[in-house]
């Protein structure tokens, strides 16, 4: 996402599920606008998403979930990360092969980090969006402090 080199340019360009907040610091969600910014034609539309402050610092810390099928099984856990508004998902699947009789384990380690909802408008417009527009609910609804997850939309 820091570097989308020469793909040509769109009118629309996407980034969701959460996709933005993999980027380790504020530094590098700015290059990623800018990117996205150089790939957009004039008038084009940038739509992503991001985990709320209310996501990453009431809800996600001690979040378990848990899943188990005939086949597999998934345990997702995530924690409080070290730096402010970050947490750190730690996953773990376990799929039967045939090959072993039994469960194979495999695992990984997420980390995912959001911002103030200013803090993402006011990068967007450093880099020259207009238009930024936020909502809650994929669109539906205006953003409100128990909002999960904020969706952004942004012109060139």
């Amino acid at each position: 996402m820091t570097d989308l080199g020469e793909i040509g340019t769109f009118d629309a360009v996407t980034c969701f599920d959460d996709s933005i907040c993999y980027m380790p610091d504020l530094d590098h969600v700015k290059q990623v606008f800018e990117q996205v910014y150089q790939r957009l034609n004039v008038g084009g539309q940038f739509l992503f998403d991001a985990h709320s402050l209310h996501q990453m610092d009431d809800l996600f810390p001690g979040f378990m979930y848990n899943d188990k099928t005939e086949e597999t099984a998934f345990m997702w856990t995530s924690y409080a990360g070290e730096v402010p508004h970050s947490v750190e998902h730690d996953l773990s699947f376990f799929v039967w092969d045939d090959q072993i009789d039994g469960y194979q384990e495999l695992n990984e380690l997420h980390h995912e980090r959001t911002y103030p909802l200013a803090d993402f408008t006011t990068t967007l417009e450093q880099v020259g969006f207009k238009n930024v527009q936020v909502s809650a609910d994929f669109g539906q609804n205006a953003v409100q402090t128990d909002s999960v997850r904020w969706f952004f939309s942004a012109v060139k």
